[in-house]
């Protein structure tokens, strides 16, 4: 990737001289409905830092099958901080660099991540490029004792998104003692959540213990939080011993959700009690029906695009779970805002005409395209959908044509009058010109 080498000293500097202009790459989403987290999460999740699973960078969209998972993040950890700097600042001041990467430097000193730092004494010497590449060096990198093929083919340092999650609060003025408590909490928390997943068919399999050690490897917990992240390990506790003991925004809610998604998801098969732990958690982070489908989809539609390279999901009958799932909650999603979305189709003809197109033969590039930016104005009033502008959004509109016409059909039924009605009127004045 045009030399750059983020193992080497200096890589910093240099990626950030190869990104000055780069803003544009972050996507804004003009005119719908998204707050500044949803925001944060559409630019990030695609890019796999969520799931401990790089796919693409954000800035640079050279390949990235040079780089190590190592690389990867530490590249992903600073443009996630940047995607935070820019949405709080309204820019990223490339003639100000040393001013943004003092911010970042500030905040881990604030959240006191000790091993952040490669000690206190030496630390103040450095020039603050030199401190932030200490930084992220330190805080990607994860001491392990164990060894599994999960560990080192799929997951990384998932728990770095955290950091990012609590930037974006630091930057909006949380006081020092709150952003360095609040991040321990979240740390045990995933884990709990982690375990609590894990144990909810009654059997604990190598990968969801791959997934609980990769998580403990990345917070470093040590003392009593390791020894409570320990027990619930050990099995014998329920989502009543799971308690917040802070304010959770919804950027939070979302990041429990997709890694309790994750850990269940992680053999392959959903029991029952499976199902009935997620719902209890998204119930306990007092996230609803809607919030949760759209989190379901999201991890979906990022295995759907990521799963040739995912081992996980290397067959094509894991893949057909996964759209038929996808399928269903598209369903519910648009059967609870059908009328507002055929209101919104009967203004789009074209758009109509294109669906039932799509329903007897394949749409040519140029149709599909034309489908997916007329269903984007749709997304920008119609709250709900506002999914379809989020990461996937492009590779769930084959379910979307799918769905709709059978969830909505007065819509099409309109359409098909009012044609009926011009042919009409075209026929009489035919007729009287004759």
């Amino acid at each position: 990737m045009a030399g750059l080498a983020p193992s080497k000293k200096g890589w910093v500097r240099k990626y950030l001289s190869m990104i000055k202009g780069c803003e544009s790459c972050i996507r804004l989403y003009k005119g719908a409905y998204l707050s500044q987290e949803e925001l944060i999460y559409a630019n990030l999740q695609p890019t796999g830092i969520i799931y401990g699973y790089p796919t693409k960078l954000l800035f640079l969209t050279e390949e990235i099958e040079d780089l190590s998972n190592e690389d990867k993040f530490k590249i992903l950890l600073i443009e996630g901080l940047l995607v935070v700097e820019y949405l709080n600042q309204g820019k990223i001041d490339f003639d100000n660099l040393e001013d943004i990467l003092e911010r970042f430097v500030r905040f881990y000193e604030t959240a006191e991540i000790e091993q952040a730092k490669k000690g206190w004494f030496d630390f103040k010497d450095l020039n603050v490029f030199q401190k932030i590449e200490s930084i992220i060096n330190r805080r990607v990198d994860i001491k392990t004792s164990f060894s599994h093929k999960l560990w080192t083919s799929y997951l990384y340092n998932s728990l770095i998104y955290t950091d990012i999650i609590l930037f974006n609060e630091f930057s909006k003025g949380m006081e020092a003692e709150l952003v360095s408590r609040k991040r321990l909490d979240i740390m045990l928390d995933v884990i709990k959540v982690v375990a609590l997943a894990a144990h909810a068919d009654g059997e604990l399999q190598d990968e969801e213990q791959a997934i609980f050690d990769v998580f403990m490897a990345s917070a470093d917990l040590g003392g009593k939080h390791e020894e409570i992240a320990e027990s619930f390990w050990k099995g014998g506790k329920t989502i009543e011993d799971l308690f917040f003991r802070y304010n959770r925004t919804w950027i939070l809610n979302r990041y429990f959700v997709e890694v309790a998604v994750l850990t269940v998801w992680s053999d392959l098969i959903v029991t029952e009690t499976e199902q009935e732990f997620l719902d209890a958690i998204t119930a306990k982070l007092e996230v609803d029906e809607e919030e949760k489908d759209k989190s379901f989809i999201a991890i979906q539609a990022f295995i759907s695009q990521n799963h040739n390279a995912i081992p996980f999901f290397k067959g094509n009958n894991d893949m057909e779970l996964l759209v038929n799932g996808a399928t269903e909650r598209w369903k519910k999603i648009i059967g609870r805002n059908k009328d507002k979305i055929a209101a919104e189709l009967r203004e789009s003809k074209d758009l109509v005409m294109l669906i039932n197109k799509s329903r007897s033969e394949d749409l040519s590039k140029e149709e599909k395209e034309k489908v997916k930016t007329q269903f984007r104005d749709i997304a920008r009033t119609v709250p709900s959908l506002t999914l379809f502008l989020l990461p996937g959004g492009s590779l769930i509109l084959p379910i979307v044509l799918k769905v709709i016409p059978d969830m909505i059909p007065t819509a099409f039924r309109s359409n098909q009058i009012q044609e009926e009605e011009k042919d009409e009127i075209d026929e009489g004045s035919n007729t009287a010109s004759e």
